[in-house]
Protein backbone atom coordinates (compact mmCIF):
# COMPACT_ATOMS: atom_id res chain seq x y z
CA UNK A 1 0.00 0.00 0.00
CA UNK A 2 1.06 3.38 -0.33
CA UNK A 3 1.47 6.35 2.20
CA UNK A 4 -2.05 7.61 1.35
CA UNK A 5 -3.37 4.72 1.55
CA UNK A 6 -1.90 3.63 4.84
CA UNK A 7 -2.82 6.91 6.47
CA UNK A 8 -6.66 7.01 4.76
CA UNK A 9 -7.19 3.38 6.24
CA UNK A 10 -6.44 4.59 9.90
CA UNK A 11 -7.80 7.95 9.02
CA UNK A 12 -11.32 7.03 11.65
CA UNK A 13 -8.31 6.69 14.60
CA UNK A 14 -6.11 9.91 13.24
CA UNK A 15 -9.56 12.21 13.62
CA UNK A 16 -10.15 10.81 16.85
CA UNK A 17 -6.71 11.53 18.28
CA UNK A 18 -6.89 15.12 16.64
CA UNK A 19 -10.08 15.95 18.57
CA UNK A 20 -8.95 14.30 21.90
CA UNK A 21 -5.94 16.45 21.58
CA UNK A 22 -7.68 19.33 20.36
CA UNK A 23 -5.79 19.73 17.45
CA UNK A 24 -7.74 21.39 14.53
CA UNK A 25 -5.65 20.98 11.23
CA UNK A 26 -2.50 18.18 10.73
CA UNK A 27 -0.65 18.15 7.51
CA UNK A 28 1.29 14.88 6.69
CA UNK A 29 3.91 14.31 3.93
CA UNK A 30 6.61 12.14 2.76
CA UNK A 31 8.64 10.99 -0.59
CA UNK A 32 5.17 9.74 -2.41
CA UNK A 33 2.50 12.15 -0.99
CA UNK A 34 1.14 14.52 1.05
CA UNK A 35 -2.16 14.76 3.16
CA UNK A 36 -3.58 17.99 4.67
CA UNK A 37 -6.69 17.39 7.39
CA UNK A 38 -8.78 19.99 8.90
CA UNK A 39 -11.76 19.26 11.22
CA UNK A 40 -14.19 21.46 11.53
CA UNK A 41 -15.15 23.48 14.84
CA UNK A 42 -18.45 21.67 15.68
CA UNK A 43 -17.83 18.04 15.54
CA UNK A 44 -20.55 15.87 14.10
CA UNK A 45 -22.13 18.55 12.30
CA UNK A 46 -21.57 18.35 8.37
CA UNK A 47 -20.33 21.70 7.67
CA UNK A 48 -22.62 23.69 5.04
CA UNK A 49 -22.00 22.51 1.07
CA UNK A 50 -21.53 25.67 -1.37
CA UNK A 51 -23.81 24.52 -4.13
CA UNK A 52 -23.09 26.79 -7.13
CA UNK A 53 -27.15 27.01 -8.65
CA UNK A 54 -26.73 27.85 -12.35
CA UNK A 55 -28.16 31.01 -13.58
CA UNK A 56 -31.33 30.62 -16.10
CA UNK A 57 -30.42 32.35 -18.87
CA UNK A 58 -27.16 33.91 -18.11
CA UNK A 59 -24.72 35.29 -20.96
CA UNK A 60 -21.35 34.30 -19.72
CA UNK A 61 -21.89 31.68 -17.51
CA UNK A 62 -18.85 31.33 -15.22
CA UNK A 63 -16.97 27.67 -14.88
CA UNK A 64 -15.68 27.70 -11.16
CA UNK A 65 -12.52 25.92 -9.92
CA UNK A 66 -13.51 22.89 -7.34
CA UNK A 67 -11.36 23.68 -5.29
CA UNK A 68 -7.80 25.29 -4.98
CA UNK A 69 -4.71 23.77 -7.45
CA UNK A 70 -3.61 23.54 -10.32
CA UNK A 71 -5.05 24.31 -13.84
CA UNK A 72 -4.84 21.74 -16.35
CA UNK A 73 -6.68 21.97 -19.87
CA UNK A 74 -7.95 18.97 -21.62
CA UNK A 75 -7.44 20.23 -25.34
CA UNK A 76 -10.75 21.64 -25.45
CA UNK A 77 -10.12 25.30 -27.57
CA UNK A 78 -12.42 28.34 -27.55
CA UNK A 79 -15.68 27.96 -29.06
CA UNK A 80 -16.15 24.25 -28.38
CA UNK A 81 -19.87 23.31 -27.59
CA UNK A 82 -20.47 21.96 -24.56
CA UNK A 83 -23.41 20.47 -22.41
CA UNK A 84 -23.72 21.11 -18.79
CA UNK A 85 -21.79 18.27 -16.34
CA UNK A 86 -19.34 17.66 -19.80
CA UNK A 87 -15.96 18.06 -18.09
CA UNK A 88 -13.77 20.72 -19.36
CA UNK A 89 -10.40 20.65 -17.38
CA UNK A 90 -8.74 19.42 -14.31
CA UNK A 91 -7.61 20.99 -11.29
CA UNK A 92 -4.73 19.50 -9.49
CA UNK A 93 -5.02 19.19 -5.55
CA UNK A 94 -2.22 17.35 -4.37
CA UNK A 95 -2.04 13.66 -5.67
CA UNK A 96 -6.02 15.04 -6.61
CA UNK A 97 -6.74 15.70 -10.04
CA UNK A 98 -10.76 16.92 -9.85
CA UNK A 99 -12.98 17.70 -12.92
CA UNK A 100 -13.81 20.83 -14.36
CA UNK A 101 -17.28 20.65 -15.16
CA UNK A 102 -19.71 22.90 -17.81
CA UNK A 103 -22.21 24.55 -15.78
CA UNK A 104 -24.70 25.27 -18.79
CA UNK A 105 -24.93 24.52 -21.97
CA UNK A 106 -23.55 26.51 -24.88
CA UNK A 107 -19.92 27.36 -26.01
CA UNK A 108 -16.79 27.41 -24.04
CA UNK A 109 -14.96 30.81 -23.92
CA UNK A 110 -11.17 30.81 -23.77
CA UNK A 111 -9.37 29.64 -20.37
CA UNK A 112 -9.21 32.58 -18.13
CA UNK A 113 -6.17 30.60 -16.62
CA UNK A 114 -3.48 29.65 -18.70
CA UNK A 115 -2.34 25.46 -18.43
CA UNK A 116 -0.55 25.12 -15.49
CA UNK A 117 -1.57 27.97 -13.36
CA UNK A 118 -2.37 28.43 -10.10
CA UNK A 119 -6.38 28.69 -8.95
CA UNK A 120 -8.25 29.83 -5.94
CA UNK A 121 -11.37 27.42 -4.77
CA UNK A 122 -14.32 28.82 -7.17
CA UNK A 123 -12.03 31.18 -9.21
CA UNK A 124 -13.66 31.34 -12.55
CA UNK A 125 -11.56 29.37 -15.14
CA UNK A 126 -13.73 29.53 -18.06
CA UNK A 127 -17.06 31.63 -19.47
CA UNK A 128 -19.85 29.66 -20.69
CA UNK A 129 -21.91 31.49 -23.48
CA UNK A 130 -25.38 30.14 -23.53
CA UNK A 131 -27.09 29.75 -26.91
CA UNK A 132 -30.13 31.01 -25.38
Amino acid sequence: MTFLEDLLNDLPELVGRMRHHDVRHVSLKNGTGALALTLSENPGQTPPAHPIAPPAKAENTPVPSPEMGVFRSNGLDEKHPVRSGEIVGFVEAGALRLPVTATADGTLGPALIGDGGVVGYHDVLFRIHTNG
